[in-house]
């Protein structure tokens, strides 16, 4: 299994050597509102919503002073719009109350934020903080499934096999190189395992 998790490896190094962030921000805070409005959404659509919403407040201080329904005209396309614009304004207010205004990088601090989950935590604790994370999205479970490195039973369970089996000073940068080979060369549907330049020959 080592062998096979260093071939991945190198395999991604040499597609992906530098996968930048797919999201568009300029600090932790941006970062994470970003993260929270990718839930059920894709990155490319996530990345034509925020200028605007940026615009409109870029800080937790600006953020707090709008309203529900302010945010939620703005971001009516990543869906799920009620529960999110409820979810920035209160983390916001929580960010101002608890953090003085800062994105606190502490997982625990994150995922008691309102509409932070496990995965967006991790997301900020490794491309904001530089903290190793293993976020695994559906990408990553599904690929990580494939190539028989879980059992693919549940996203926890995902994420800990990956944990073990890779290094964790590459963890953060791995991450995101198996999400960027999912969208571009592993998907879903209509995949020809026997082209794939790692399930040809890790499945």
């Amino acid at each position: 299994m080592a062998e096979k998790c260093q071939r991945i490896m190198a395999i991604l190094d040499s597609l992906y050597p530098a996968p930048p962030v797919p999201l568009d921000h300029s600090d932790a805070y941006t970062l994470l509102i970003a993260v929270l409005l990718s839930a059920q959404c894709t990155d490319v659509r996530v990345n034509t919503v925020t200028p605007a919403l940026f615009t409109l407040a870029r800080t937790p201080q600006q953020m707090a002073k709008q309203s529900e329904e302010a945010i939620r005209a703005i971001i009516r396309p990543c869906g799920l719009s009620p529960q999110k614009s409820k979810a920035i304004k209160g983390l916001s207010e929580l960010l101002l109350q608890r953090h003085g205004g800062e994105v606190p990088a502490d997982l625990d601090a994150l995922e008691a934020l309102p509409g932070v989950g496990h995965k967006t935590a991790q997301v900020v604790m490794a491309q904001a903080f530089g903290v190793p994370s293993f976020p695994v999205d559906t990408h990553i479970h599904r690929l990580a499934t494939r190539w028989g490195l879980t059992s693919g039973k549940s996203v926890e369970q995902t994420e800990r096999d990956c944990k073990r089996l890779f290094p964790k000073e590459h963890w953060n940068k791995l991450h995101l190189q198996i999400i960027y080979f999912g969208r571009g060369q592993c998907p879903a549907r209509g995949h020809d395992p026997a082209a794939c330049p790692i399930c040809s020959w890790a499945a």
